[in-house]
């Protein structure tokens, strides 16, 4: 029986920073790749039978942490990433990878970050920090105690060679009114991804890899739009729930000594009633406390969007999506809004959502592209600053 092997989709084994090539991985048997909204997305390729010994030479090769898995799509290179794992069981050999944000949690935040109000920086956006300290922190040198007590040098990531050739890709998207930090950081109180997910969390931001490009925006936008989706771009069944759990008129946020934020929305008010919620305050490493022209800032954001009661139409998670000349794989970015439309269900609607995570993986004969997606939390009115 003649051995099968997946068509769509190539790969390579590349040095640190994607530019100089070791060797293709031929007679690929599965590979899955994935894209990320607020994490680090991972890919792997297998190879079995008579093709391990074929390529067992490059293989012996491969060092993880130090090679990266590269991965094409047709003509299109989708991904790509530092290799964190390899696994030889003599009959396969699966190699393992996480995307270039993963250079960011081996990365120490190696001097003292102070957006502190009576700092010399003072309070910036979350996203305008992050960069800063990405910047810095992937180019600086530094000296450290080596095993022993003596003096050793401890390189900036883009000063090695070859360096990591992140830097030169990171895409920042600034927008009018962006979330704002008061963060105090110590030295190596973290790694940048650490932080970086801390802020993801609970700072108002969202990231993402794509490619050899690490993202970053405040996680009330998006940086891109798709076309109008409906039922014939899925293979499955859109689904509408009305989400009375998530509905509010009004939001407070408490700080310190009694002071809080108030953001009353008066729109159906009448009609819901004073259905009212409290929130944490946005958690910092370091704030001081916030003041009440921030936590009324903190309180509209949580109460955008959820009046009236938020209808969420989506897709169940992991929806094979039917890709096409008006909806390709370079389109379906973590961040970028999909406007959906559902026409089939007894409850029509139509609502913007955001793309979380995709993922796609291939094995002989079929490829799946699957999705999951959660509903915009509030209208893209401002563009890119």
């Amino acid at each position: 029986m003649a051995e099968q092997f997946c068509t769509k989709h190539t790969a390579a084994i590349y040095d640190r920073g994607g530019t100089r090539r070791l060797g293709a991985i031929v007679d690929i048997s599965d590979i899955q790749w994935a894209r990320d909204r607020d994490g680090v997305s991972e890919a792997s390729v297998r190879i079995e039978g008579a093709s391990c010994a074929r390529q067992r030479d490059l293989l012996q090769r491969v060092s993880a942490k130090r090679h990266e898995l590269v991965i094409w799509r047709g003509q299109d290179r989708v991904w790509e990433g530092p290799i964190s794992r390899i696994s030889d069981e003599g009959f396969s050999i699966s190699i393992y990878a996480k995307d270039v944000c993963w250079y960011l949690f081996g990365t120490m935040l190696s001097r003292v970050w102070d957006n502190r109000y009576n700092s010399a920086a003072g309070v910036v956006p979350m996203i305008t920090r992050l960069q800063g300290i990405i910047e810095y922190e992937l180019v600086t040198s530094r000296t450290g105690r080596a095993i022993g007590g003596a003096t050793v040098a401890i390189p900036g990531w883009e000063t090695l060679d070859p360096p990591i050739n992140v830097l030169p890709f990171l895409e920042v998207h600034h927008f009018p009114n962006e979330a704002e930090t008061a963060a105090r950081t110590e030295k190596f109180e973290m790694t940048i991804g650490e932080h970086m997910q801390n802020a993801a969390r609970s700072s108002g931001i969202d990231y993402a890899a794509v490619g050899r490009a690490i993202h970053l925006w405040d996680t009330s936008r998006s940086i891109g739009s798709t076309r109008t989706l409906t039922e014939a771009d899925f293979f499955g069944n859109i689904i509408i729930t009305e989400y009375g759990a998530d509905h509010s008129q009004g939001a407070y946020v408490l700080g310190q000594d009694g002071v809080y934020g108030e953001a009353i929305n008066p729109n159906n008010m009448d009609f819901y009633g004073p259905w009212m919620a409290a929130y944490n305050a946005y958690n910092e490493e370091g704030t001081n406390a916030p003041t009440v022209g921030e936590l009324n800032s903190q309180s509209a954001r949580n109460v955008s969007g959820r009046s009236p009661v938020p209808v969420e139409v989506r897709v169940p998670d992991n929806s094979s999506i039917r890709l096409s000349d008006t909806l390709t794989i370079n389109q379906l970015v973590p961040g970028v809004r999909i406007p959906l439309l559902a026409t089939l269900n007894a409850r029509a609607r139509n609502q913007d959502q955001k793309l979380d995570h995709l993922v796609v993986r291939e094995s002989p004969g079929q490829e799946d592209v699957l999705v999951t997606l959660t509903p915009a939390t509030r209208p893209d009115e401002d563009v890119e600053a």
